[in-house]
């Protein structure tokens, strides 16, 4: 078994996008711009508010996948295909935009607020203009494993221990861990080096090595060969007087082109091209072949 080198602490940006939603972009910015094959992380916060709901209004996306982990309050999805979902903290919402989908977002505000954490993933070539998807997750349908030493770890995606997570059609067959560890204690996470790993810490903070990440950061983790590049693990510890919460993501690399035009993904110029025409003729969430 070998640990994973922690390379680089990112902190995020902010970002303005949305009226009364805070963001802090750890991911996805001129800081960072990308993680092959992770588009964007936002952690988003709405603090308490005269109104019900704050967020995102109808917005078009292509070419990629975004999952939402919901932490305190909830967040509302409503979108082309005719979901309409509100999903409750501890809960995930996972949305294939594929050849193309409106959708819209809100999150609570009113005497509570909320907070969620968002990452967009790029979708293969190959999947890009396959028709979207989308599946909401309640936190009651989200094994969670209670490790030796106290570790509790939620499996959205992938696997651990034999347990499978139930986000199970995301195009680049990522692992999706969110993981709670109480004051003092460790845990290893599967992470295979020919994988693109990180963690992102939310709560608290956690040593990972001899580096100490604290709620807000990003931890990238080194991808150097070794003979054995299957047998790697990313080792976490919290501090002896503080419980800590991350969410921790691995996937393998894509390595295609990418051209970005808003929050659309493909490969070539020619397909963002596609992109604002089918916006501009009313023919973006038209199936393909039609």
């Amino acid at each position: 078994m070998s640990i994973r080198t922690l390379a680089l602490i990112a902190e995020p940006t902010r970002a303005a996008e949305a009226e009364g939603v805070t963001i802090l972009r750890a991911l996805g910015s001129e800081r960072l711009v990308l993680l092959d094959p992770f588009l964007l992380l936002d952690h988003l916060t709405v603090a308490p508010s005269a109104e019900p709901y704050l967020g995102f209004p109808r917005h078009p996306h292509r070419g990629i996948e975004t999952l939402t982990f919901v932490v305190e309050g909830w967040v509302k999805h409503r979108d082309s295909l005719g979901s309409d979902s509100q999903v409750e903290a501890g809960g995930v919402q996972w949305m294939r935009a594929g050849s193309g989908i409106f959708h819209e977002e809100y999150l609570q505000a009113g005497s509570a607020g909320s907070e969620a954490l968002q990452v967009w993933f790029n979708l293969p070539a190959a999947l890009k203009m396959t028709p979207p998807e989308y599946q909401a997750v309640e936190a009651s349908a989200l094994p969670e494993l209670t490790l030796p030493g106290g570790a509790r770890v939620v499996v959205v995606a992938g696997e651990r221990d034999g347990v499978q997570g139930p986000v199970s059609r995301t195009g680049i067959h990522v692992t999706y861990l969110a993981v709670t560890l109480p004051a003092g204690v460790s845990v290893t996470l599967s992470a295979p080096r020919s994988q693109t790993a990180f963690a992102y810490v939310y709560r608290g903070s956690v040593h990972f090595g001899e580096r100490t990440v604290t709620a807000g950061h990003l931890a990238i983790f080194a991808d150097e060969p070794i003979p054995e590049p299957e047998a790697d693990v990313v080792a976490a510890t919290a501090p002896q007087d503080t419980e800590a919460r991350f969410i921790f993501l691995c996937a393998t690399p894509l390595r295609e082109p990418i051209f970005q035009y808003r929050s659309s993904v493909m490969n070539t110029v020619s397909e963002l091209g596609q992109v604002v025409d089918d916006l501009a003729n009313g023919t973006f969430t038209t199936p393909r072949g039609t």
